[in-house]
């Protein structure tokens, strides 16, 4: 069996609470239980937690309450962990040069990120401008 790290961005967590798109919320309902059950090991940051909660209030206009609800439900799932080691200089160098959102700069700028030890679940197409791995769930689970 093989083991990932991964950095799950904020989409992932989004299609699960929006299911908006059948397919990709099935894809990643299949992929966040496979970090429930401990063969996927992975991790996210409080940044990410911020931007489904400005997404859900602001975007979608979703109740207070409902968010708080989808937040627990990230910040709480098993075998996930949280993590905030980020070089706020090079994020910033990073937007300087490059198209991108300054969080998906910042998400760049971990060391793990950076040296390829930890690739980033997302459907963000910006990480393929930054040199480092970006799979969508489909393709971990295909692997495994």
């Amino acid at each position: 069996m093989k083991e990932y790290n991964c950095f799950i961005d904020s989409n992932i967590f989004l299609r699960t609470l929006l299911r908006d798109e059948e397919e990709t919320f099935k894809d990643c309902v299949s992929f966040l239980n496979e970090i429930k059950k401990g063969e996927i090991k992975a991790f996210t940051s409080n940044l990410i937690l911020a931007e489904i909660n400005w997404t859900l209030l602001k975007f979608y206009k979703f109740p207070k309450e409902k968010v708080i609800e989808g937040l627990y439900s990230i910040s709480r799932l098993k075998n996930l962990r949280i993590i905030d080691k980020f070089n706020a200089n090079l994020a910033i160098e990073i937007y300087k040069k490059l198209p991108i959102k300054f969080i998906d700069a910042l998400i760049a700028s971990n060391p793990r990120i950076l040296k390829k030890e930890v690739m980033i679940i997302s459907y963000d197409k910006d990480f393929d401008k930054l040199n480092v791995i970006r799979k969508e769930p489909k393709e971990v689970i295909k692997t495994r």
